[in-house]
């Protein structure tokens, strides 16, 4: 094992599963009762996936893929929903059952802290950790003075929010720094949250007197669109075209997918720009979650359409390497990756 981690890293291991991706939370309004929902671009080079469902009462590791990390261990206490690219426990966001959402983008300025004794995760792995263990913005600041990220190539930050606030995860010149509960601005893209919100207070409705710029692509003016937009929501009929259109006008010419997570209802619709016109929905209360049952798993490529509950399909280890084989092959990373993620969830152990 101590030779296979390092050859990974002799082979210069970079997972990048984030790029120019743009989120922000709104408050639409169902029968006078308002709710919190989540818009999410992902924007990237590819965008094949698979969504997996993710079993409570499941004791796992954390996966060593660096000669420095401390491999915790912990029993998942939330099923949960979530997109991934490279397998089974190794996403890029997603909702647990109790209404949780954890995205993550990319922030080319992190610094992540020194390595200490601390149980660490790689910052995929990391996503799912949160979503098994936690359900409020509160739970989570607490839980995160208990590890340490331990990324092996792609320098991310974190969007989290439960169903009444958001917070930011951020790792900036070597420290934690987060901004939680009434957040100023509940957004995020490609800057520092403080850059953000220093950029944003030039424009209107922030502070300022600039108008909104409407075409740019770069991130600060992506998140002040996209913030401004949000502010809206409720001048709408129909808030899901509304915020489906909120994600097109943000996303690049890299943008893959658009996701909606309705809080409240814990529901998820969304779409990919290669099949643009098929709008996809799940209902997390319409899954078991116990671990005696079979994960489940829905391929991003098919053409199904409308509620895809009864469409997931049992888990299958052997799709789940073809898909983590095709990301690693993508992005051109040492094919001894493959395999390992691929093995990882055989060794989880369900405790029911």
């Amino acid at each position: 094992m101590k030779k296979y981690i390092y050859t990974l890293v002799l082979l210069g291991l970079i997972i990048q599963p984030a790029s120019t991706c743009t989120i922000f939370s709104l408050y639409p309004k169902n029968h006078s009762i308002e709710q919190h929902w989540i818009g999410r671009t992902f924007d990237w080079s590819y965008g094949h996936g698979l969504i997996f469902t993710n079993k409570r009462n499941v004791t796992k590791k954390g996966l060593r893929l660096i000669p420095t990390d401390v491999s915790g261990t912990w029993t998942s206490k939330h099923g949960s929903v979530t997109f991934n690219q490279f397998g089974r426990e190794f996403p890029t966001g997603g909702m647990n059952e109790e209404g949780l959402v954890v995205e993550a983008l990319e922030l080319m300025t992190s610094v992540f802290p020194s390595i200490d004794s601390r149980a660490s995760l790689n910052e995929l792995q990391f996503i799912q950790y949160l979503l098994d263990n936690f359900s409020t913005v509160e739970s989570v600041a607490d839980g995160l003075k208990s590890v340490r990220l331990s990324p092996v190539g792609s320098k991310l930050h974190y969007f989290v929010c439960d169903t009444n606030k958001c917070m930011t995860i951020e790792f900036v010149n070597g420290e934690l720094v987060t901004h939680q509960g009434n957040l100023q601005i509940s957004s995020l893209a490609n800057n520092t949250y403080e850059e953000h919100l220093t950029y944003a207070r030039d424009y209107i409705t922030f502070g300022g007197t600039k108008p909104v710029k409407q075409d740019s692509k770069n991130s600060l003016d992506r998140f002040v669109r996209a913030s401004y937009n949000a502010k809206f929501i409720n001048e709408h009929t129909d808030p899901v075209a509304a915020i489906f259109g909120m994600l097109s006008d943000v996303g690049t010419i890299n943008n893959r997918w658009q996701i909606i997570y309705n809080q409240n209802d814990k529901t998820i619709k969304f779409r990919t720009t290669a099949k643009i016109g098929l709008i996809r929905s799940l209902a997390l209360k319409k899954f078991d979650f116990s671990c005696q049952k079979s994960g489940q798993y829905f391929d991003l490529d098919n053409d199904i359409e409308g509620e895809i509950n009864d469409d997931f399909l049992a888990y299958d280890s052997t799709y789940n390497h073809a898909i983590i084989k095709k990301s690693v092959e993508m992005q051109k990373l040492p094919a001894p990756l493959a395999d390992r993620l691929a093995i990882y969830p055989s060794e989880t152990v369900c405790n029911e």
